[in-house]
């Protein structure tokens, strides 16, 4: 009997655990304390700084009064509204960066199409700032895309003063809104004031913007210069913007097709017999190294300095300095 008894005990025992419970298992998590300052704080960048020639509001870059007996029309040779392209063309204005957030050169080309084949320009709003502005806001409006080629020039320019030497001049113009080339109709309704660098010599393929007997008449119509010799009648008297860097055989083509002479004409600046269309006019935009040079962005150092990275690969050794006559 005492026997069954101490059984039952154990047993009991085994199944309460003899009245002791099992202590619970707690998990212990480190925490890795955090180091104070050791985030850097973010490197604020400093403010772009762009010269205010550079940035001119529409207003600013044109003239307050109109020019007088101007009457300019509702639509243009295409068709599209003037008034509608002068509020494009003001709205827009601003939009038009030449230096971006990151402090880099917005370089800005243009691609002007027609069917004698395209004409590349480089614009420099360096030369003009303004005047780049104006020609890529009514670029992008699609001001140009239709209008042609509308006078051809080969004229001879004699100075006032007889120890000047004479000027020959050529070109061929565009960008008149009726497509004739008339004075007075060759604006929407703004005027730019002058940016003249007599600086920039008026040779082979300089673009510059064509004005009245005032300098501050310059609007929408443009002149590609096809000198071959020294112009001093335009060097500093006209606002130049831009540089042909491809197609300048196009130009030459142009401006020696037929014309038709009238009795309005100055002598050696008439309109073509059949005037080459500008089907279109495209703005190309890339952001380039703040010391890059317009569209050479790439200058003889950096090409340098890319070319001894390559050797230094190819186990090569680059040589002297050509430019000093050392190989």
């Amino acid at each position: 009997m005492a026997a069954c008894a101490m059984a039952t005990l154990m047993v009991a025992c085994a199944v309460a655990g003899c009245g002791r419970s099992r202590p619970a298992r707690v998990q212990v998590t480190e925490e890795t304390p955090k180091e104070t300052g050791s985030e850097p704080e973010p490197i604020k960048k400093p403010p772009v700084v762009v010269e205010a020639r550079f940035k001119q509001a529409f207003v600013e870059a044109t003239r307050k009064e109109p020019v007088a007996e101007f009457d300019p029309p509702e639509t243009t040779l295409t068709g599209k509204s003037v008034g509608k392209l002068y509020m494009q063309v003001r709205d827009s204005w601003d939009s038009i960066k030449f230096v971006s957030e990151d402090g880099k050169r917005i370089v800005y080309q243009a691609v002007l199409e027609t069917a004698d084949g395209p004409i590349k320009m480089e614009l420099r709003p360096d030369w003009a700032p303004n005047h780049v502005r104006n020609f890529v806001a009514l670029a992008r409006a699609g001001y140009y895309d239709g209008l042609v080629f509308e006078r051809i020039v080969h004229q001879q320019f004699i100075p006032d003063d007889p120890a000047q030497p004479k000027s020959q001049v050529d070109a061929v113009t565009a960008g008149c809104p009726v497509g004739t080339g008339e004075i007075g109709k060759d604006s929407l309704g703004y005027w730019l004031k002058p940016e003249f660098n007599k600086d920039i010599k008026h040779e082979e393929g300089i673009v510059a913007a064509c004005h009245g007997e005032e300098e501050d008449t310059a609007g929408c119509r443009f002149y590609i210069s096809l000198c071959k010799t020294a112009t001093p009648a335009l060097d500093g008297h006209y606002s130049a913007f831009a540089r042909v860097i491809e197609g300048l055989d196009v130009a030459r083509k142009i401006s020696q097709a037929p014309v038709r002479v009238s009795d309005d004409d100055f002598e050696g600046d008439h309109r073509p017999e059949k005037p080459v269309v500008i089907t279109k006019v495209t703005i190309q935009t890339k952001e380039v190294d703040k010391q890059g040079s317009g569209a050479r962005i790439n200058s003889w150092r950096h090409c340098r300095a890319r070319a001894a990275l390559i050797g230094a690969a190819r186990g090569e050794k680059l040589g002297g300095d050509p430019r000093e006559g050392r190989l």
